[in-house]
């Protein structure tokens, strides 16, 4: 168990890299025949880990590779189409609920028309973004309804334009030439993870002073909504109610969760219906997690309604639900409780953010 004593901090904290843009870098110069990304480096993430570990076990001339990509969604979707397109019969090892989570079968990846659903995860999106270009014949990806993580698909993109990819953009989907040659991109720098900084800025929006540089405002990453939505929840501290959609930023949710339970309002989250297909069913979770805080909820199909406590939460022991993002949001609840917070697992941070409870432990009482 670690256990967070109470009471609001201020100091300097390092943004980790952000691994949903490092994610892509790594594949797309791998593709492109440049390794160098793959030597470890301080401070990676067990997600990072897991695909450096899945395209060194690509490197080999064989055809059959087992790929272990513990409980990295992003690896195990990325590479299942990679690996088709590269003629590689792959064994994929999962940990945890990666193996519940759902996947799309690649074992013959065929070029021509690739219909998806507008509402599935983006990761298979990117995995087929990386994958057709490889194949010998034009391919067309096709959405049946409108594409739901857009933000996600555009960091792909860029990504791609920098490795040389050449995708046409639709109004319902893309165009992807085939046969063409990835470029490695070596001065491409990992921008900072902006849904790492979402936790400092949460805590910030509940009175710590917590210092941090801020990631890169042009970035693609969805999660950049942060600086925008936590002003717009923290209105509901004056007992304002506040109407909140993740569908497009789903991995703000746990933190954004805690802040609206912090609230003097009611705080109605949207879009939460891919939240229970994540590390952990993250709606029940947080609605456990806000409980224990002393915080009413109301779940919904595809909503989750917060009644905030009025800006103090109840202390005691929570559970991570060996999820990082709540693990985290949980660290963030504790600096207004009343009492110390136990968290159990707590090191299952290290997924995205390995050193998040190390920075919390620097930082003062104010």
């Amino acid at each position: 168990m670690t256990t967070i004593q109470p009471g609001k901090r201020t100091g300097s904290v390092t943004i980790p890299r952000s691994k949903s843009h490092e994610h892509r870098l790594l594949v797309a110069d791998f593709l492109a025949g440049d390794y160098s990304r793959l030597a470890p480096a301080e401070d990676d993430s067990e997600d990072i880990i897991a695909t450096k570990r899945c395209l060194e076990a690509l490197k080999g001339d064989g055809q059959l590779a087992i790929l272990d990509c513990g409980e990295s969604g992003s690896t195990r979707r990325f590479l299942a189409p990679v690996a088709a397109a590269l003629g590689k019969s792959v064994t994929f090892l999962t940990r945890g609920r990666l193996s519940e989570r759902p996947q799309l079968d690649y074992s013959e990846l065929k070029s021509g028309l690739h219909e998806l659903a507008g509402d599935i995860s983006s990761q298979f999106v990117t995995g087929l973004l990386f994958a057709l270009p490889l194949l010998d014949g034009d391919s067309q990806i096709r959405f049946t309804t409108p594409l739901e993580s857009r933000g996600y698909v555009d960091m792909t993109l860029r990504v791609l334009s920098g490795a040389g990819i050449y995708v046409a953009i639709r109004d319902d989907g893309f165009d992807v030439p085939g046969g063409q040659k990835y470029i490695a991109q070596p001065d491409a720098k990992v921008e900072l993870d902006w849904s790492g900084a979402a936790f400092w800025y949460a805590m910030n929006s509940m009175g710590s002073l917590v210092m941090f540089e801020k990631p890169d405002a042009h970035s693609s990453q969805p999660d950049r909504a942060i600086v925008e939505l936590a002003p717009r929840i923290a209105s509901a501290w004056k007992g304002e109610n506040v109407d909140v959609s993740v569908s497009g930023c789903p991995d703000l949710f746990p933190a954004l969760a805690v802040l609206a339970g912090a609230s003097a309002g009611v705080t109605r989250f949207s879009g939460t219906r891919r939240l229970k297909l994540k590390e952990s069913d993250r709606v029940s979770a947080m609605a456990d997690v806000l409980k224990r805080f002393g915080v009413d909820t109301e779940v919904e199909e595809d909503s989750f309604l917060v009644r905030g406590s009025g800006g103090k939460f109840d202390g005691g022991e929570f559970h991570s639900y060996d999820d990082h993002r709540i693990a985290m949001a949980i660290a963030v609840g504790a600096t207004i409780a009343d009492g110390s917070v136990a968290i159990d697992n707590a090191e299952c941070a290290a997924k995205s953010y390995p050193g998040f409870f190390d920075e919390f432990a620097r930082l003062r009482n104010i």
